[in-house]
């Protein structure tokens, strides 16, 4: 299910704050590939958690399927909604209902699993950092 988008903009604050458009042009950008075009593809086919997939590995900062801290994707993803449900409520009150709507074809499916999940989850007794 592609997804009507302006690419123009970022498909969504939180996780995907990259435009389409930004990461065709490369503008302030170096990103890698094959990550910019899997980006790219999956924004525009509405496989959005395909999309956070590579809007991770976008920069080459992902070795071995571990981010430069040691932390997966999926751990990473999971501390970022936490912090993101307890401090930008509205932002993510719009990101849960945006990721709702991803693809069946999306082939990481288990990212958005991890949001609807901290979603459902009471958070207000977990201490988040300040940054990602």
């Amino acid at each position: 299910m592609a997804l009507s988008i302006d690419e123009s903009r970022a498909p969504e604050a939180l996780f995907l704050d990259l435009s389409v458009q930004r990461v065709l042009v490369g503008t302030g950008l170096c990103p890698v590939e094959p990550w910019a075009t899997s980006y790219v593809n999956a924004v525009r086919d509405g496989r959005l958690g395909d999309a956070i997939w590579a809007r991770y590995h976008i920069f080459g900062n992902v070795v071995d399927g571990k981010l430069e801290d040691g932390s997966t994707i999926l751990d990473s993803v999971e501390e970022e909604a936490v912090r993101y449900k307890k401090r930008a409520s509205r932002e993510w009150a719009d990101a849960v209902a945006f990721y709702k709507k991803t693809s069946s074809a999306d082939t990481h499916h288990e990212v958005i699993e991890v949001i609807l999940r901290v979603d459902k989850q009471d958070v207000s007794g977990i201490q988040v950092s300040d940054s990602g």
